[in-house]
């Protein structure tokens, strides 16, 4: 039954209905029948009374009034619907009737009496006419009771009966009640046909309603439900397919939308949930989150390879079990607080084993769509073996370059000491042959090889050591000044021109004055020397230029050394600040330039080379105009 409550409801309803208006339709016509019955009653009386009364006055104007009362039950009883005909004079005193159950007078103050005493000791009048009542009696009795007055006319006077009458006065009253126990039963009688009516009415329409109800609504109920019950399971593959055009249909069709688009959302979703669950699933990193009360809610694969713990032992547990330090976990979380992420904050994890895992972490805020706090989410990259593996690299890159400067020196001092060797046989061949200018020659050739020993021995210190830089505002254009006042004779007796190309304009800088110094002068003395090797053609000079670039759009100042020497290869070119390269051959030690590119780094500069093969070469050297940003290191 609960299935078809719906249809019970609906069949309810409208039987009420259909009850409602089958009833209030036969009160109507029950009305319109009473009103009907009573309104012929009525026209008979009238024209009963009417015929009475005219016999009476005939039978008064003839003086036989002895027959006066059998001539009105005569009359009376010609009509079987009569219930009584009385003739009521004038004072109440009753003198024919067909009830002898009636009292013999009537009280003034009742029916039908009241028809002429309207008010009490006002004489009735000629004006009074004929009146309708209906009576109702006991055991439901009705009767339309016609009252018409008998008023005094010419002639009554002479009558023996009436020696005082006068005219237009009432005599009495001629009262005929007309039984409506034909039209009750009528009413009756169409009452209980409508009562059977409805009925039958109402269990058609029952039958007629369920059919429908069940048909058209019901059981496409049923579906909805059973549909309903499948899209709660999430079974969205369920279609009602309804293809009526009513408004069951058009629900259906919302549903069937409804289900569809779920359907399809929910493959995105499952398709983004196992897409997302699969790289958290399969990533190398340890991925964890953390809810607003520090506990682990999530410990992929990657967390329990790296720290060898299981999931289900983790999930529930603190985060600060897995922190070497807890409090280095309070740390990033303080940092969290100023932003949505902390990126490469390093750390230490502890493993199952009590190993040291070197880790960094990124970790964010897990903000809900309201803005409420998730909690947080960690994603630590172990890096433990990748530290191990830089330290034997940088290890390596150590003993490669103790390697390449043992080389270099040993290469230097090989081509020193030949220098020497060949310097000490002229001194002993000139001490033998007593050749006093073979010993110069051999002694010149002996201290020329130990000053370039002690050279290369002083620019191998400034190279390794770490010197304090005197950081103050410097004048760049003073100090090239300087240079060019100090090196304008040497570079004169070589034939190269040196010149200046000093901006009007331009910041101080603040850096190392005695280190910006070196730099120049290095500069300046590897162009000299490459002019020097260099065959021009006639018309030709060698020429080097020192010039200054201001770039305020970088906050940079430029020092440029330029040259027209032969310049140098790509090659060449990309070794150039190379320790211990040099292309002097027995010359160089190739610590110059190598020392020239360290000054410049550790005022946080850059040093370029550009050059052209023929044409010379141009040494850059940008410096910040600030000075270093870590001065004390």
């Amino acid at each position: 039954m609960k299935r078809l409550r719906l249809a019970w409801k609906v069949n309810g309803m409208f039987l009420l209905i259909l009850a409602g208006a089958l009833g209030i339709s036969r009160f109507l016509a029950n009305l319109d029948l009473e009103r009907a019955g009573i309104a012929t009653a009525r026209e008979t009386s009238i024209a009963t009374s009417e015929r009475i009364q005219t016999r009476l006055r005939s039978i008064m104007m003839s003086h036989q009034a002895n027959e006066l009362v059998s001539v009105v039950d005569r009359m009376a009883s010609e009509n079987p619907a009569f219930r009584d005909v009385r003739l009521i004079a004038h004072g109440g005193l009753v003198r024919t009737s067909q009830l002898d159950t009636l009292p013999s007078t009537v009280e003034v103050d009742s029916w039908p009496c009241t028809v002429c005493h309207l008010d009490p000791g006002v004489a009735p009048t000629t004006t009074l006419e004929t009146c309708c009542e209906v009576l109702e009696f006991g055991g439901d009795e009705r009767a339309l009771s016609v009252v018409t007055p008998v008023f005094g006319e010419e002639g009554c006077s002479s009558s023996t009966c009436h020696t005082d009458a006068t005219m237009g006065s009432v005599y009495g009253l001629l009262q005929a009640d007309f039984s409506l126990a034909s039209v009750d039963a009528l009413i009756d009688h169409q009452t209980r046909r409508t009562l059977w009516a409805i009925l039958l009415c109402m269990l058609l329409g029952t039958v007629a309603a369920w059919w429908m109800t069940e048909r058209l609504v019901g059981r496409r109920i049923r579906v909805i439900k059973a549909g309903a019950r499948r899209l709660a399971e999430h079974d969205f593959s369920f279609r009602f397919r309804d293809s009526t055009g009513d408004g069951l249909s058009e629900v259906t069709s919302v549903f069937d939308s409804m289900s569809s688009e779920l359907s399809a959302t929910i493959r995105e979703l499952t398709s983004t949930k196992e897409y997302l669950q699969a790289i958290v699933d399969n990533s190398a990193d340890i991925i964890i989150t953390v809810d607003p009360e520090g506990l682990i809610r999530t410990f992929n694969p990657g967390a329990e390879k790296v720290l060898g713990y299981t999931k289900e032992e983790m999930i529930g547990q603190r985060i600060e079990t897995i922190f070497a330090e807890p409090k280095d976990r309070d740390a990033a979380i303080e940092q969290l607080e100023n932003g949505d992420h902390v990126v490469n904050y390093m750390t230490h994890f502890v493993t199952r084993d009590n190993d040291l895992r070197n880790v960094m972490i990124t970790l964010s805020k897990l903000i809900a769509p309201d803005g409420t706090s998730m909690g947080t989410m960690g994603i630590s990259k172990d890096l433990t073996d990748e530290l191990r593996m830089q330290v034997q690299l940088m290890r390596s890159k150590r003993m490669a370059a103790l390697g390449q400067a043992i080389t270099g020196i040993q290469h230097s001092i090989k081509n020193m000491l030949n220098v020497m060797k060949g310097g000490a046989y002229m001194v002993k061949l000139g001490l033998k042959k007593d050749d006093r200018s073979m010993l110069i020659e051999g002694w010149e050739m002996v201290r020329e090889g130990m000053e370039d020993m002690t050279q290369m021995s002083m620019s191998m210190l400034d190279f390794a050591r770490t010197r304090k830089l005197k950081l103050q505002p410097l004048d760049l254009g003073e100090l090239l000044r300087k240079v060019h006042s100090i090196s304008h004779a040497k570079f004169s007796d070589a034939g190269v021109d040196l010149s200046l190309d000093i901006p009007d304009e331009f910041p101080e800088v603040v850096c190392d004055e005695d280190g910006i110094r070196s730099v120049v002068m290095d500069l300046i003395s590897n162009a000299l020397d490459a002019c020097s090797w260099k065959q021009y053609d006639p018309g030709e000079k060698p020429e080097v230029v020192m010039r200054i670039v201001p770039a305020p759009w970088d906050q940079r100042v430029e020092i440029q050394v330029q040259d027209n020497a032969e310049g140098m290869t790509e090659k060449v070119r990309k070794r150039v600040f190379t320790p211990f390269f040099s292309t002097k051959e027995k010359k160089g030690t190739g610590m110059g330039l190598a020392v020239v590119a360290r000054i410049v780094e550790s005022h946080e500069g850059d040093t370029y080379v550009e050059s052209d093969p023929g044409k010379g070469a141009t040494f850059r050297v940008s410096l910040p105009i600030e000075g270093p940003s870590l001065r004390e290191e």
